[in-house]
C-alpha cells in the first residue's frame, strides 16, 4: 500500500504506522507512533502521510496480514461454560471527566506541536518545554484512568507535609530539623528556580534557633 492509497482508504492505523515506519524520515516520530493510537498520534501520521504523498513518495508497502482468527467453539463447548456477567464500568461520571481532562492535553500538545516550525528559537525551546511537561500530564492522567477503572475512585492523595510549627517538638526533635533545614538552604542556594523555598526555609531556620535557645535555656534553668 502506498501513503496515497492509504490516505483514500479507512486509514487503519496500525497500516498507516508501517507505511510511514518503511518510508518515513523520522526516527523519534517512529518510536512515538509505535506507542499506539491516540488522537496525537492519529494526526501526527496522517499529517506525515499526506507530506509523503504530496513529494510523490509512491512505494508500494507489503503490509503484515492479521493472524488467522481462532476456530470457533463447538455449540456442545459453548453450552458448558458458564459466562461470567459483564460488571458494568465502574467510577463512569469519574473517567468522563478524566478523559475530557485528557483531551484537552492532546489538544494543547498538539497545538504547541504545530507552532513549533513558525516561532523563533527560545519560543521554541519554551514550547518544547511546555510539550514535554504536557507529555507527562497525559501519562499521569492515564495512569489516574487505569485506577478509577478498576476501583472506581480516584487515588488517595500524597500526603501532604506537617504545617512548620516551631513550638511543638522536643529540643531534641528541633535541633533535628534545623540540621535538615540548613541541609537544604545550602543547596537551594545554589539553584535559583528554589529561591522561595529558600526564603522559606531560612525564615523557618531563624525561628528554630530562637526556640532552641528558649528550650536550652529553660534546660539550665532546671538544671
Amino acid at each position: 500500500m502506498t501513503p496515497q492509497q492509504w490516505l483514500h482508504s479507512e486509514r487503519d492505523y496500525e497500516a498507516g504506522r508501517c507505511i510511514y515506519e518503511a518510508l518515513g524520515p523520522n526516527a523519534i516520530l517512529k518510536r512515538t507512533l509505535s506507542s499506539g493510537p491516540n488522537s496525537y498520534n492519529c494526526e501526527a501520521l496522517a499529517y506525515e502521510l499526506g507530506k509523503l504523498a504530496k513529494a510523490g513518495v509512491a512505494t508500494a508497502v507489503v503490509l503484515p496480514q492479521p493472524p488467522t482468527p481462532a476456530p470457533e467453539p463447538s455449540p456442545n463447548a459453548t453450552n458448558s461454560l458458564q459466562s461470567e456477567p459483564v460488571q458494568p464500568e465502574k467510577g463512569a461520571e469519574l473517567l468522563v471527566v478524566l478523559k475530557e481532562h485528557v483531551q484537552a492535553l492532546y489538544d494543547k500538545r498538539r497545538y504547541l506541536h504545530a507552532q513549533l516550525e513558525h516561532v523563533d528559537e527560545s519560543t521554541r525551546l519554551s514550547f518544547a518545554l511546555d510539550i514535554q511537561g504536557l507529555s507527562r500530564g497525559i501519562n499521569e492522567h492515564w495512569k489516574t484512568v487505569a485506577y478509577v477503572k478498576e476501583h472506581g475512585c480516584m487515588p488517595n492523595p500524597e500526603p501532604t507535609a506537617p504545617v512548620f510549627d516551631v513550638n511543638t517538638g522536643t529540643l531534641a526533635e528541633l535541633k533535628d530539623l534545623r540540621a535538615n533545614l540548613r541541609c537544604n538552604i545550602s543547596k537551594w542556594k545554589k539553584k535559583p528556580a528554589r529561591a522561595a523555598d529558600l526564603a522559606r526555609a531560612q525564615e523557618q531556620e531563624k525561628a528554630l534557633t530562637a526556640r532552641i535557645e528558649v528550650l536550652k535555656g529553660e534546660e539550665g534553668a532546671r538544671g
